[in-house]
């Protein structure tokens, strides 16, 4: 499966489902901010990734029926407050 764009957390509404909630290293050479705390994540060290996941409408033509976003967190207890916070646990 190819890598996503990561933007910003989408709003905590009943359509995003947190697929998973997995520690990571050694992902991707790029940075990303923590949607929690503001921090730089570098995702090539350690860091908490959550994958959402919602359904969408297809548009004419296209079989694609489900978005994925990951976010990157700065670490496992970043990633539980923003869980916590947008009523995914």
């Amino acid at each position: 499966m190819s890598k996503t764009c990561r933007p910003a957390p989408p709003p905590s509404d009943e359509e995003w489902t947190v697929r998973q909630v997995v520690p990571r290293s050694d992902w991707d050479a790029a940075s990303e901010t923590c949607p929690t705390c503001g921090e730089r994540v570098d995702l090539r060290g350690p860091h908490y990734q959550v994958e959402l996941d919602r359904e969408r409408t297809p548009e004419a033509g296209s079989k694609l029926t489900r978005e994925r976003r990951l976010l990157a967190f700065c670490d496992e207890g970043c990633a539980a407050a923003w869980l916590d916070e947008t009523g995914n646990r």
